[in-house]
């Protein structure tokens, strides 16, 4: 009975752990839900400390800037009055709102993502700006002693509102300003075809009579969205910031971080970013010269903002009289695992395939969606890929399986047998378990022969279960008839519902627990885990379904071999 009570151990811990999950989710405090449009010069868009020091005081420069605790103060009220104009960008996989006031991106609808199936039409808002919601990319330059452009109060010029891709393979947005010393800066956005990423270069004229020495900072600034919880039995999502470097690989800064303490990290390669759940936004710096990442957290009008970003700490400098140019890239899309890896393959800008985050097994889940997409590639649905890598998967565990099997039909087999040693031994429990082992052995059977192979599994069916919910490849994909999102729970309940008849018939295959408390427990189990289920996206109950069917005919034809 040992398997029986392995399996009743993972399951009844996997139930805790998600009853676990619900109560802290249950009480989280909640946000508001107002709609209302936020202006861009509101403390949601306000810089890290420094930078907005520097902003007010040029002269306060210093020459490595670095992270200051103090917090950040609210825009003056002439500075929440002043508002740009927005300028729209149009291509083939996005429409991005460029504010001129401090030329921030405030909003970036990505087409290829529709925010509900419902609406096809609307594209997922990855950046926006709200009362209930600010998300947005901000970045500018610092000159010691001298007007520079920055988000917060420098306007920008553009020449139009509207810039469309066409049938160009990239398209340029150019903004310029000019200071009263006469250094011209044309801030210009390099949208291109078939790619979320975005270039953004500075191109200076120094047309002043003195040296210009010019910092670049990045970042992006984000209130802590409202979280309606995972659904019932789903391990939530992660959201928040993370960087990557060389040095330290990939890490995580969540928003509890960033409020206990200003990450200041000095380095000369990887990136900052932010993330949610099938999207990232990530600053790319240029590799070279140092830098620093940051975050920083003020107040706004809807809670705390929580920035992420970087600073370089080297600036380039630019005789009087003479041009310079410095920029950055910013990832803002999907986490499309094919496009994230060709950007570390192409441009060679590693570790953005791991904001796809698998856990502590990505190195099972990652090759496990590799071979999906593979046959994916194949087969053209989900749906069918899903099927075919569970057939795959049993494949290469029928040797385990079928260990695990045989020694249930060995059990099941003896059952009538140990039942009669029950009775016989039924106020003498010591001598009644001598005399079921001594079975055992005269029959040779293992009663635990069935334990290492499933606990060998389990780690696979995990690493599946995060590959299946993490890919937004599985986001609005169709499979067949009612299930038309196998990201989404099934509006009809039914694979749930054959989830669990699949495990009370595979549970009719194996021996009866000899305990009355185990019987009870096992007998509700599959009722627990189709409600457990109900909210499961359909990929994952497809999984579970085909690989419950598999396992049933397995085991019944190794019941029969056995019986005879």
């Amino acid at each position: 009975m040992e398997n029986q009570r392995t399996f009743l151990f993972i399951a009844l811990l996997a139930i805790s752990a998600v009853l676990y999950q619900k109560w802290i989710d249950f009480n989280k405090p909640q946000q508001s839900d107002s709609n209302a449009t936020l202006e861009t010069t509101t403390t949601a868009n306000a810089p890290v400390p420094e930078i907005a020091a520097a902003v007010e005081n040029p002269d306060a420069v210093p020459s490595t800037p670095v992270v200051s605790p103090v917090p950040a103060a609210p825009p003056t009220k002439s500075e929440q009055q002043s508002k740009g104009q927005t300028v729209t960008v149009k291509t083939d996989l996005v429409i991005a709102t460029i504010n001129t006031k401090g030329g921030v991106i405030e909003r970036m609808e990505l087409l290829e993502e529709p925010v509900s199936i419902d609406k096809p039409d609307q594209g997922f808002p990855l950046l926006k700006n709200t009362l209930a919601e600010s998300f947005v990319v901000q970045d500018g330059l610092l000159v010691g002693g001298q007007q520079a452009p920055n988000h917060l109060n420098t306007q920008f010029q553009s020449q139009r509102s509207v810039f469309e891709l066409g049938q160009q393979d990239s398209i340029q947005v150019p903004l310029t300003w000019v200071s009263e010393r006469g250094v011209q800066v044309t801030k210009i956005f390099t949208f291109s075809r078939d790619s979320y990423l975005v270039d953004i270069d500075y191109q200076i004229k120094n047309g002043s009579n003195g040296n210009w020495d010019a910092y670049l900072y990045a970042q992006f600034s984000r209130t802590e969205p409202q979280s309606s919880g995972a659904a019932f039995g789903q391990l939530p999502s992660y959201t928040g910031g993370a960087i990557y470097t060389e040095a330290d690989k990939y890490q995580k800064i969540d928003f509890d971080d960033m409020r206990d303490e200003n990450l200041a990290l000095s380095t000369d390669n990887g990136w900052v970013a932010m993330l949610q759940h099938y999207f990232v936004a990530a600053w790319i710096p240029r590799n070279g010269p140092a830098k620093q990442f940051y975050t920083s957290v003020g107040n706004g009008p809807s809670g705390s903002v929580h920035r992420i970003g970087y600073k370089t700490l080297v600036p380039v400098q630019i005789a009087a009289g003479q041009n310079g140019s410095l920029g950055a890239r910013v990832y803002l899309g999907s986490k499309e695992q094919s496009r994230l890896k060709r950007i570390a393959k192409e441009d060679g800008i590693e570790g953005l395939a791991l904001t796809v985050d698998y856990g502590f097994l990505t190195f099972i889940a990652d090759p496990l969606f590799s071979i999906l997409s593979l046959i994916h590639g194949v087969v053209g649905n989900w749906g069918w890929a899903i099927i075919l890598l569970t057939f795959l998967i049993k494949l290469v565990f029928y040797p385990l399986s079928a260990a695990s099997y045989k020694s249930m039909a060995g059990m099941k087999k003896l059952q009538p047998r140990i039942q009669t040693l029950k009775e016989r031994y039924k106020d003498d429990k010591q001598k009644f378990q001598m005399e079921m082992m001594a079975l055992y052995k005269k029959e040779k059977i293992n009663p635990a022969g069935g334990c290492l192979p499933i606990l060998i599994q389990i780690p696979v069916f995990i690493a599946l279960y995060w590959a299946l919910l993490e890919s937004v490849e599985m986001r609005q994909a169709p499979f067949a008839l009612w299930l038309q999102d196998l990201s989404a729970p099934d509006p009809y309940f039914v694979l749930p519902v054959l989830m669990g008849l699949s495990m009370w018939a595979q549970q009719k295959l194996n021996p009866a627990p000899m305990d009355d408390i185990q019987k009870k427990v096992m007998t509700i189990m599959p009722i627990a885990l189709t409600f457990l289920f109900l909210t499961f996206p359909q990929g994952l109950v497809l999984y579970w379904v085909v690989n419950n069917v598999l396992s049933m005919a397995q085991q019944w034809f190794i019941n029969k071999q056995h019986a005879t």
